[in-house]
């Protein structure tokens, strides 16, 4: 197991916020999701959070207005990738949105079953429509 000092990697999500990926969350999400249909690698979390489709609040009661949910859609396998961070030292719910924290991954998995959680709420972010692939 690693120590919890152990980083994958520090980016900015698409809000400007700095979000960690812990070499020992990856450990614990990587036996937890082992079995999942479609496994979630640590590129699929950093490419989740670094371009979304969409950035969505958690309605988790314990630390909903601390988290926020990303998105992301992966053609080839077929289904959106959700991946949770929560974000430190909030004075306000979701001042994330405005960037400037510091957050981490809590997770990361391939959503299977054709629906989101009832604590994942609605998107308040969505990826700008560029046209790209449109003729």
């Amino acid at each position: 197991m690693s120590s919890n000092k152990n980083i994958y990697w520090v980016r900015n999500d698409v809000l400007n916020n700095s979000v960690s990926l812990y070499a020992k969350t990856m450990d614990i999400h990587a036996s937890k999701h082992a079995n999942d249909e479609v496994p979630t690698t640590e590129e699929h979390i950093f490419q989740t959070v670094t371009n979304p489709d969409h950035a969505r609040r958690s309605l988790d009661p314990v630390v909903g207005s601390e988290t926020c949910v990303f998105t992301k859609h992966f053609e080839a396998e077929g289904f959106p990738v959700v991946v949770p961070v929560i974000y430190d030292d909030l004075v306000k719910a979701e001042e994330y949105e405005h960037g400037g924290k510091t957050g981490r991954v809590t997770t990361g998995y391939f959503e299977t079953r054709g629906y989101f959680s009832k604590f994942i709420g609605e998107i308040f972010w969505s990826k700008p429509n560029t046209g790209e692939g449109k003729k």
